[in-house]
């Protein structure tokens, strides 16, 4: 039996053990928040013993040269500014600054360790783009928007790395309703509209080290667009100008939508946000099946509600 088909096994047996305590109030913000959070990330590359931007044409070959290297700043209008607020986030059930919750913020202090590990190179192998990590999920409502905002959240809070959260979702747009974006040009605008730069489209928040770009104005073509050479080029500008930049992308449904595939090909690293109880072993199965072996892959299983000491699931494979 393979280390995968193990992690599958374990993944069924939890839950089966589960199914009773499957409960809690689920957050009713966007499609797929949660109260609370319980996941371990599974990573192909990492340590096993860490238990714990000339052009602003995007078709161009120069698709962010508005970009400032070095500190991450980017030129950009003062208007491009987004405030958190961080007391309906955490009536929310999110793990914002100083939040109450500890247990939540523990559990994404180790989701996020062997992510940034690999993103600037410190696992156990190189992996191509690791500062580029999709946030997924099989199927919708499994609550990946959830996972990729706290552990943009989390991340931000580190010494040494900032963190560029994309809504990459574009058609529920989840994440940027959230954080009252909707009105905001994001990543279908860098996309489509050739005078449009990155510095156009990314906003600051209260945090100097997190900054978001939203899904942008709603597109017929926005499918075509996520799965274009656009994005392809796009993506591998921010992971090389910013190699103290991790890039979370929250990505689409794997299961749901054709672009998810092309999409995860370009990342370094795939969590994989599984639903406790719900999510079925078939569908983790098969998206699994869809991901790059050579891709640090991880899963974060959410909205547990086990009692035991350290209530997380994860595997190492």
């Amino acid at each position: 039996m393979s280390s995968i088909e193990k992690a599958i096994e374990r993944l069924a047996k939890s839950k089966a053990a589960s199914a009773d305590s499957v409960a809690g109030r689920a957050t009713t913000q966007a499609e797929e928040s949660s109260q609370s959070s319980s996941g371990a990330v599974g990573d192909s590359k990492d340590l096993s013993s860490d238990k714990t931007q000339a052009s602003k044409s995007i078709p161009g070959s120069s698709s962010l040269g508005r970009m400032e290297k070095g500190s991450g700043s980017v030129k950009k209008s003062p208007n491009n500014k987004l405030t958190l607020d961080y007391r309906v986030l955490s009536d929310l059930g999110y793990a914002v600054p100083e939040s109450e919750n500890k247990q939540l913020l523990e559990e994404y202090r180790i989701i996020k360790r062997p992510v940034v590990m690999n993103a600037f190179g410190k696992g156990a192998a190189p992996i191509p783009h690791g500062n580029l990590v999709s946030i997924a999920s099989s199927l919708p409502a499994e609550g990946k928007s959830f996972t990729a905002l706290n552990l943009g959240l989390s991340i931000a809070s580190e010494m040494d790395a900032t963190v560029l959260l994309i809504d990459g979702d574009v058609i529920k747009a989840s994440l940027t309703k959230l954080l009252g974006a909707e009105n905001k040009r994001g990543l279908i605008d860098l996309l489509e509209d050739p005078n449009c730069a990155v510095g156009d489209v990314i906003l600051d928040t209260q945090n100097p080290k997190l900054k978001v770009i939203p899904a942008g104005t709603s597109s017929t073509k926005s499918t075509e667009l996520l799965a274009s050479q656009a994005m392809e080029r796009l993506l591998t500008e921010l992971a090389e100008r910013y190699s103290d930049r991790i890039i979370l992308f929250d990505s689409p449904p794997i299961l749901a939508t054709s672009e998810a595939r092309v999409l995860n090909h370009l990342m370094g690293q795939v969590l994989l946000v599984v639903e406790a109880g719900q999510t079925p072993v078939g569908a983790v199965r098969d998206s699994l099946s869809r991901l790059d072996e050579d891709k640090a892959i991880g899963l974060v299983l959410n909205k547990s509600r086990s009692s035991k000491v350290g209530s997380y699931f994860g595997t190492y494979y």
